[in-house]
């Protein structure tokens, strides 16, 4: 069902002629069709956008497109004496003066359908603006989400194997060129600075991917978070987002600042520091204090909220990694509704490896495990303890626990339960307590699949 060009004032922005030739172009010219990357909801004349839905159903079923069978497959969707019958076909067949701008056409409906979506969100966001209720954070965030919906809308270019497959062989080509010469490969990938852990992780977070790290409380996701964000931030240089539901802004820096200037870190918790402390804390305070990495401690944070702070800080500064702590305290935000928290937490899983893939860049989310591992003999996490929701798993692109099976001991064990590229295993961890920061040990890697 199409709907009804709206009456108004203004004229709403289509072209007529360009929908018609393109219409016409495609009945003499049926490969161009899948050329041309257009859907039906593109087309402003509803019965136009019949035409472009009957091809589509055609192709569908590898079912030539011409005359008759247009004709035909019309009248079985009921819709042939609405689209005003077979003359009409015939006068789009007659008025196509040449089928070789049939691409310029269809850009054409491509740029007046974006300008129309555009105008649907700004009659969304003037309402909204207008609805006092909305808090004003809510109505910023989902404002621009309307927009960014807008954006996606226009990406409709779909890519051949031949592309896609040309283009890893140009990667692997400079690869070797590059090996060849002497010169350092350099990949994607974000080190976390724990030497077994890259190993196990490819070399490190991948772009676009969604990497879970679960345990229960008190175990130390937080502090795994902090020492690898500590690495990419000031040895690595990059730009680094966390947002934390769970500790202050003021209490994540302590952490940073006491990794990073070796001092125990209940000094700056106290506020004690001795003579020998202050030279180091005044280093680290001007590495943090320099280094590119945002913090946010909203408390009521939600996938739209998340991604709305996120694409701000990609346009104003860059973003290479979000990190977020943890996945169980966010909620969907308002005018959102569930049958229960398993969906809703599903939710925001889903949201956040889509916000992975929007931004190009890796998230890394902490998640919190149910007690069963707690029960165990040997305490080792499984995929079945992710609490609350099962999509977890499904999400992510690579699910890690870290726990400590003997609690006497500084030593943690950090596993890759699944990774849906590349190996899964354990290594070991040397916690070092006050510091709250993890260290790489002589690590023993196990395969799981053994």
């Amino acid at each position: 069902m199409f709907d009804a060009p709206v009456e108004t004032t203004i004229s709403v922005p289509h072209s007529r002629e360009a929908e018609e030739a393109v219409i016409g172009s495609v009945l003499i010219a049926p490969d161009l069709f899948p050329v041309l990357g257009l859907t039906a909801g593109q087309f402003y004349i509803q019965r136009l956008g019949m035409i472009w839905d009957a091809y589509a159903r055609l192709e569908q079923r590898h079912m030539p497109i011409d005359f008759l069978t247009v004709a035909e497959e019309l009248n079985d969707m009921g819709r042939l004496e609405e689209i005003g019958g077979p003359a009409y076909l015939t006068a789009l067949l007659n008025q196509v003066p040449t089928t070789l701008h049939a691409e310029g056409y269809a850009e054409i409906i491509k740029a007046h359908a974006i300008r129309r979506t555009l105008l649907s969100a700004a009659n969304e966001i003037a309402r909204m603006a207008f609805d006092t209720s909305l808090d004003a954070n809510d109505l910023l965030a989902q404002s621009d989400s309307a927009l960014r919906k807008v954006g996606q809308s226009a990406e409709q270019k779909i890519s051949t194997s031949h592309e896609i497959a040309g283009e890893i062989y140009d990667e692997m080509l400079e690869r070797g060129k590059q090996l060849a010469s002497g010169k350092p490969l350099v990949f994607d990938s974000i080190a976390t600075g724990l030497m077994d852990v890259d190993r196990l992780l490819d070399g490190g977070l991948q772009p676009e991917r969604l990497y879970i790290v679960a345990g229960r409380p008190g175990q130390g996701k937080t502090s795994w978070m902090i020492s690898t964000t500590r690495h990419q931030v000031v040895k690595l240089g990059k730009r680094v987002a966390i947002f934390s539901l769970e500790m202050s802004k003021k209490q994540l820096m302590r952490r940073f600042l006491a990794q990073d200037a070796e001092i125990n870190a209940s000094k700056l918790t106290n506020g004690v520091l001795g003579p020998e402390d202050w030279e180091p804390f005044i280093k680290a305070v001007g590495r943090m204090g320099n280094s590119r990495l945002y913090l946010d401690d909203s408390p009521s944070l939600t996938p739209t909220s998340l991604r709305a702070k996120c694409h701000q800080l990609e346009r104003t500064y860059g973003l290479d990694l979000v990190v977020v702590d943890y996945l169980q305290l966010m909620g969907a935000g308002g005018g959102m509704r569930f049958q229960n928290r398993e969906q809703e937490v599903a939710y925001c899983s889903r949201e956040l490896k889509l916000l992975a893939r929007e931004l190009r860049v890796p998230v890394l989310a902490a998640a919190q495990l149910s007690r069963a591992a707690e029960v165990r003999a040997d305490h080792e996490p499984q995929l079945s303890d992710l609490r609350e929701s099962g999509a977890i798993e499904n999400d992510a692109d690579a699910v890690t626990f870290i726990w400590r099976p003997d609690q006497s001991v500084n030593i943690s064990r950090f596993k890759v339960g699944k990774n849906r590229d590349g190996q899964t295993g354990i290594a070991d961890l040397l916690f070092n307590a006050p510091l709250t920061r993890f260290e790489s040990v002589t690590s023993r890697q196990v395969d799981l699949n053994q």
